[in-house]
């Protein structure tokens, strides 16, 4: 409801008709009944029914009206006429226009709630649609706080690692997922979003090659990581769950190559910044799938979360070896 409409829900119409008998009561008073007093300030009243849904300027009209009538038919001497007119008349638009400001302001914060309600009923329908759509998932959902422990999943991981869904809540998913427990959870790391395909191993024992979409983020300060997890289908082309060789040495070009797949950059982006071509990074790619056992890019992330701690430090870096230095001037 606007301003411009009664906030008693009346309409204009109704509103000048019962301002107008008022008046003309208030009026009759002064004439038929008054003797040594004036029934003046009962034109307040008529005024503030006026200030609820009209502008100043119809507020200052109805109040020298009602200022002409007070001196009309109040018992007062015409000698000071129009000083009391002038005082009068001031007196009834200022309470008026001080009226339709407090009623202003009151519409203000009653629309104000009613936005504010709205949006409470949005955020919770939203939060609805995605607890309904993260619980009825045929994928895996896990979030991880900052020490690789859940602290939320839905009944599609309890089924896939075969755990209580609130046995999971408070333990560490290096018992189900080690690879995912690797990633890098400090507020110094980069904010990941990638893919990686890795071993999983069951509570009950059993072991299974799973795909893993995962995330990382701030929430309330504290460092996050949610990940979509499903099962992959067994393959010959499927790499063993044991992990790489860590003895492979990796070159400073095959080692920025693999970051940039772990996190989540494409070849183009890979290569943009290395100031080389795709066709070089493509190169490069190849002699990791060679080196490290690797058929997928997926599987590739894995083996980088695997190397971390290993290969990624610049102390133990290797130097761009001849062939590197020719690929990247292609």
């Amino acid at each position: 409801m606007r301003f411009t409409e009664s906030v008693l829900a009346y309409r204009r119409s109704r509103v000048v008709t019962i301002s107008t008998v008022m008046i003309a009561i208030i009026a009759f008073l002064d004439w038929k009944v008054a003797r040594e007093m004036s029934f003046g300030f009962l034109y307040f009243f008529p005024i503030f029914l006026i200030a609820s849904c009209f502008g100043q300027w119809q507020i200052a009209v109805v109040s020298a009206i009602c200022a002409v009538l007070r001196e009309a038919f109040g018992p007062y001497n015409h000698i000071y006429f129009l000083p009391r007119l002038f005082l009068a008349w001031g007196s009834y638009t200022l309470a008026g226009w001080l009226v339709r400001g407090v009623l202003a302001n009151f519409q203000k914060v009653r629309e104000q709630l009613t936005e504010i309600q709205a949006r409470d009923r949005l955020l919770r329908d939203s939060e609805e649609q995605l607890r309904v759509l993260i619980e009825t998932s045929s994928a895996a959902i896990l979030t991880l706080d900052g020490g690789a422990k859940v602290v939320q999943a839905n009944d599609a991981a309890s089924r896939l690692l075969s755990a209580e869904k609130n046995g999971l809540l408070g333990q560490s998913i290096a018992g189900y997922l080690p690879a995912l427990a690797q990633v890098p959870s400090d507020h110094g790391a980069q904010v990941f979003r990638t893919t990686m395909e890795c071993g999983g191993k069951r509570q009950n024992g059993e072991t299974f090659t799973a795909h893993v979409c995962f995330s990382t983020y701030i929430f309330s300060g504290a460092r996050r990581l949610t990940a979509v997890v499903t099962e992959a289908e067994a393959s010959d082309s499927d790499l063993p769950v044991a992990q790489a060789d860590a003895t492979v040495i990796l070159t400073n070009l095959e080692q920025t190559v693999l970051r940039g797949i772990f996190e989540g950059q494409t070849n183009k982006e890979i290569a943009g910044g290395l100031d080389t071509t795709e066709s070089a990074v493509k190169s490069t790619i190849q002699r990791l799938f060679t080196k490290l056992g690797a058929r997928t890019r997926s599987q590739l992330v894995r083996i980088a979360i695997e190397r971390l701690g290993n290969e990624f430090q610049v102390g133990r870096a290797a130097k761009a070896s001849a062939s590197d230095q020719k690929i990247l001037s292609k």
